[in-house]
């Protein structure tokens, strides 16, 4: 017969549940502890980040100052987040073939743009050596900006560049001194001299308002009518759609010739334009120094090398200006 255990030694082995307690608590006090001493330490950059980006995607609204696309194959748009600049959305989309529904079809609008090649009356392209936040390093670039509201493509065009370069066409230079007779672009005439706002305020005022087509985007092209739109100097290189099936917006390419300044300073390497708090230096190269550079990738965005692509096409392609100025002086 086995001895039973004596009752001092039960009492020494404490219940199952004062062990569960016991490290409950030590669990507890360690996770106190820890929690205490991280919000002692400094937010990270990256955590900062994230909170950022937490707060604006969660506060959907219709601050997106662009046309929403959709057309016959689109059953509904969900906002994920979005600026007055660009907006993404989740679309729900028929497929092409009307047999099935596409329910996670990321879209990524953005406020239409422009992309003028500005070539000087001198022959120089002028373009911008500088830095931007999605390119590693260094690009070059042509000018370019958004589509302000009531704006038509080629008024935003005419705005650019006097505002970043300080020039515009002969034609707008006219319209310039008819508003302001006597007026001194700068070339040492003494007459009367206004400032870039001035001049930006006359050539907006100026501007016919913007035309839509059947799909309701801007039309890219000065009206068939006598008016201020009508510039030879000016050349309308087409509208594109950055991303087929994923938006991007769309791009306006111009090519403005003959170029001459319209504000005192205007036209040099040390115009001060007005931008995105970005630092830019001017450059004026020969047309074979843009046709290395393109060739060489140093213009790094898609939309900048076709515009400067387009622009080479018009002005050295079969019906390009200076091929048929070529032509005509043969007879």
């Amino acid at each position: 017969m086995c001895d039973k255990p004596s009752s001092n030694t039960r009492r020494r082995r404490p219940p199952l549940s004062q062990n569960l307690i016991l490290i409950v608590n030590v669990i507890i006090f360690f996770l106190t502890t820890l929690l205490h001493l991280n919000s002692r330490l400094p937010s990270s950059s990256s955590s900062r980040t994230n909170d950022v980006a937490k707060s604006r995607l969660a506060v959907p609204g219709t601050a997106y100052r662009g046309t929403i696309w959709h057309n016959e194959r689109t059953v509904a748009i969900d906002t994920l987040g979005e600026t007055k600049f660009a907006r993404c959305d989740v679309h729900t989309v028929i497929t092409e073939d009307g047999k099935n529904i596409i329910d996670d079809w990321l879209f990524l609008e953005e406020t239409p743009a422009v992309n003028i090649i500005v070539q000087t009356l001198e022959g120089h392209f002028v373009v911008f050596n500088q830095k931007k936040y999605a390119i590693p390093g260094n690009t070059l670039s042509p000018v370019g900006g958004f589509i302000d509201e009531g704006e038509s493509p080629l008024t935003a065009a005419k705005r650019e560049v006097l505002e970043e370069l300080g020039v515009g066409s002969r034609r707008t230079l006219r319209t310039i001194r008819d508003h302001t007779p006597g007026y001194d672009n700068g070339r040492g005439s003494g007459g009367k001299t206004l400032d870039m706002a001035d001049v930006s305020d006359i050539i907006t005022k100026a501007a016919n308002p913007p035309r839509l087509d059947r799909y309701g985007l801007p039309i890219g092209e000065a009206r068939e009518v006598p008016t201020i739109e009508l510039d030879a100097d000016w050349i309308f290189l087409g509208r594109y759609r950055t991303a087929a099936n994923r938006g991007g917006g769309f791009l306006y390419s111009y090519l403005l010739q003959n170029a001459i300044p319209l504000v005192p300073g205007g036209g040099t390497v040390n115009y001060g334009g007005t931008g995105d708090g970005e630092s830019q230096e001017i450059l004026y190269l020969g047309e074979e120094e843009m046709m290395t550079a393109l060739g060489e990738g140093r213009f790094q965005e898609i939309k900048w090398a076709a515009t400067i692509s387009l622009a080479m096409l018009h002005l050295n392609g079969p019906n390009g200006s200076r091929r048929a100025a070529a032509v005509g002086s043969d007879k």
